[in-house]
C-alpha cells in the first residue's frame, strides 16, 4: 500500500472527493486523471498547493515558495506551502482565501474569502491555528492566532474565531459562540 502522505496519494485523494461533490461519488481515480489537480478550477489550487508542500517537504524552499505564489498569481489563493493539510482535501470556490494555518486534519472543506492565520505578522508557524478533521469552513470566515478547533467543526459565514473549541460544534457571529452540530458522513 502506498504512503497516505505521498503526493500521488494525497492529490488522488483530493479529486476523489471532488468527484464526491460533483455526484460521481465512488468513481476510481486513475493515475491520468491526475492532470486535473492542476487544471480544473476547483482543484488546481489545492493541487497546486500540494505541488508546493511536498518542495517544502523535501527541502526545496525556493521551489515550494514560487508554487505558492503561482497559486496566488493564478487563482487568487494564498496556502502556506508548510500548513500541512491532511487528505480529502476540497475547495469549491477558492479565491481570495489565505491558509496560514499549523495544520489541517483530513476532509476540509473551505470555501472562499475564509482567513486561517496568526494575529502577528510573520510569527512563528506554531503560533497559527490547528484545525481537526472533518471541518467545513464557510464563506468569509476568519480563524485567527494559535488555536485548536476539534474534530467535526463547522465554522458559519463571516465568523470571527480566537478561541480553541471542543468536537463537533458550530460556531457562529462575531465574536464566535458555540453551537451543538448533529452529525453526518461527509467522507463520501
Amino acid at each position: 500500500m502506498s504512503d497516505p502522505r505521498s503526493l500521488g496519494s494525497l492529490l488522488a485523494s483530493d479529486l476523489e472527493r471532488y468527484y464526491y461533490y460533483y455526484g460521481q461519488a465512488g468513481r476510481p481515480v486513475r493515475r491520468r486523471d491526475l492532470w486535473r489537480n492542476l487544471l480544473i478550477p476547483r482543484c488546481a489550487p489545492v493541487g497546486w498547493y500540494r505541488l508546493a508542500h511536498a518542495a517544502h517537504r523535501n527541502g526545496r524552499t525556493g521551489i515550494a515558495k514560487l508554487l505558492t505564489w503561482l497559486n496566488f498569481y493564478l487563482y487568487g489563493v494564498e496556502i502556506s506551502s508548510a500548513c500541512e493539510i491532511g487528505p480529502h482535501f476540497f475547495m469549491p470556490h477558492a479565491s481570495g482565501t489565505v491558509i496560514g494555518a499549523n495544520r489541517i486534519g483530513a476532509y476540509a472543506v473551505i470555501y472562499h474569502q475564509v482567513t486561517l492565520g496568526a494575529k502577528e505578522v510573520e510569527p512563528a508557524h506554531d503560533q497559527r491555528p490547528v484545525v481537526g478533521d472533518r471541518t467545513f469552513i464557510a464563506s468569509g470566515a476568519r480563524i485567527i492566532g494559535p488555536i485548536v478547533l476539534g474534530d467535526d467543526v463547522a465554522v458559519g459565514a463571516n465568523a470571527v474565531v480566537t478561541k480553541s473549541c471542543g468536537n463537533a460544534v458550530t460556531l457562529v457571529g462575531i465574536p464566535a459562540q458555540e453551537r451543538p452540530r448533529a452529525l453526518t458522513d461527509a467522507r463520501g
